[in-house]
């Protein structure tokens, strides 16, 4: 018995040493001090632009140039695919060229003044399911959908200006691993069934199998149109384009090549030489199938070409008896034409309430996957 308490007693004396070590709300998330009052806005200004802001502009190197072409091609990609898609969505009253102008200035602005040059600015899928969502709140209120929209930005402007002002966005740390994971499924959900085939829309490349689809209408007529010959070779474009990018990626962790430096180039540019061989391979190999392409004006002026002067269709789908457009609408939005509804401009704030909330998710959210220390190692 004597010798049994020994050791009853030794262990127990080792479970207090170890318990002694624990940290004390170790596993609690601490908060720190909120900078309301605008106080952390100047004290981000103070961290940026008044510290190393001329020297890091001005350091041209190759480094720096290689970077940035990096940064072009990576942002370029996913901003023309997402155009395409806000182009089918919104009848062209936002497309190709809004999202690149868009991409192009927001982008800028952010790398010199927000502090991370290298964070890679443009569309995300759970903000294009908002604007879905804002074009048929739009057509069930009888408003035009870039009014409504440009409204529901005001506010979202406001309620933005508002969070940093409180320094609000700090509670993104309250945020937990189940949180980020469910929330970056979303948003992988969405990119997939927009590439994919969307059950609700005709977005996707499967969508193609469709003999209704609206991008085989422009070919009625042609009886060397054959819809299953565009939908097949749309369909391993599509792939194809993705198991390259696999491929390429995959070379950083192999033998191939003669040095880590190009499995190293291979794996940064994997995304941008597949589209470009998948490109030849349609352009080159399959000329004569009329696979659907990107709609971007000759012209750098707004995607949506109207009819007439009023600019309340879209040519030439809604006007194919002429033969060229009128023109396009105008870069500016009317916020007064509100057909006749001098309500929506308050009814406008509700729907940025959400669109606040999936944009401080998005970004926040976003923000704490990168960091966690799992993917920063």
């Amino acid at each position: 018995m004597s010798k049994d308490n020994s050791i009853d007693d030794a262990t127990l004396a080792m479970d207090t040493t170890q318990n002694d070590k624990l940290m004390e709300d170790a596993g609690k998330v601490h908060m720190d001090e909120g900078e309301s009052w605008g106080t952390g806005i100047i004290k981000d200004i103070k961290r940026t632009v008044g510290t190393h802001w001329w020297t890091e502009m001005t350091n041209l190197n190759q480094k720096t140039v290689a970077v940035t072409l990096l940064m072009f091609i990576s942002v370029m990609a996913p901003t023309l695919s997402f155009g395409a898609v806000y182009g089918k969505e919104t009848d062209n009253r936002i497309g190709a060229i809004e999202t690149i102008l868009a991409t192009t200035w927001v982008g800028v602005m952010y790398s010199l003044i927000g502090g991370m040059p290298m964070c890679i600015i443009g569309s995300t899928g759970p903000v294009l399911a908002f604007t879905k969502a804002v074009v048929r709140i739009a057509e069930n209120i009888d408003v035009p959908f870039v009014t409504f929209q440009a409204w529901i930005s005001c506010w979202l402007l406001f309620y933005c200006c508002t969070a940093a002002f409180f320094d609000l966005t700090r509670v993104v740390r309250l945020a937990t691993r189940f949180t980020d994971e469910i929330f970056a499924f979303l948003i992988v959900s969405i990119f997939v069934f927009d590439a994919v085939g969307d059950p609700f829309s005709d977005v996707g490349i499967l969508r193609y199998f469709d003999p209704n689809h609206p991008s085989h209408e422009d070919y009625a007529e042609d009886e060397n149109y054959n819809y299953m010959e565009v939908a097949l070779l749309s369909t391993i474009l599509g792939f194809g384009t993705t198991a390259l990018i696999f491929v390429f990626r995959n070379f950083k962790s192999t033998p191939f090549f003669c040095n880590d430096g190009v499995r190293s180039s291979l794996y940064d540019f994997a995304v941008t030489m597949s589209v470009l061989i998948m490109t030849c391979v349609n352009e080159f190999l399959f000329s004569d199938v009329d696979t659907e392409q990107l709609n971007v004006p000759n012209k750098f002026e707004p995607s949506f070409q109207c009819c007439d002067s009023s600019c309340t269709t879209f040519f030439p789908d809604e006007c194919p008896d002429q033969s060229e457009a009128y023109g396009s609408r105008d870069w500016f939005v009317d916020f007064s034409d509100l057909n006749g509804k001098g309500w929506v401009p308050i009814v406008a704030a509700g729907p940025a309430i959400l669109a606040f909330l999936l944009v401080f998710l998005d970004s926040g959210i976003t923000w704490h996957l990168v960091n966690h220390p799992i993917v920063a190692a």
